[in-house]
């Protein structure tokens, strides 16, 4: 498949795991969502230039797009498959916790 796999963490603190909110995967237009977070400057881009694309965003900014099952503006051919969603974590996270959105290439 070409596309996109989507994993969302809260990042640990000290030597424990990070803590998975959410895994999916989409078509190639896939990036669309969080590259507008990241124009908007409601997210950073930290790491391109290999595996995976990775970034950070507030809770705030992302978990909202996650609540209804789709990942709006997700750009042509990208649909919204979730492989992992866990509600109950998604629900007690602050809206300013810093998470990690990583984007694995499917090609």
């Amino acid at each position: 498949m070409l596309g996109w796999w989507f994993v969302v963490t809260v990042p640990a603190a000290g030597d424990g795991e990070d803590v998975v909110l959410a895994k999916w995967e989409t078509g190639l237009g896939g990036l669309d969502w969080i590259a507008g977070l990241v124009a908007a400057g409601r997210a950073e881009q930290l790491g391109f230039d290999g595996y995976p694309h990775r970034y950070t965003a507030r809770a705030g900014e992302v978990l909202p797009l996650l609540a209804d099952g789709s990942v709006p503006d997700a750009g042509a051919g990208a649909e919204f498959r979730p492989r992992e969603l866990h509600p109950e974590r998604i629900a007690v996270c602050p809206p300013d916790a810093l998470l990690t959105v990583e984007a694995w290439d499917q090609s």
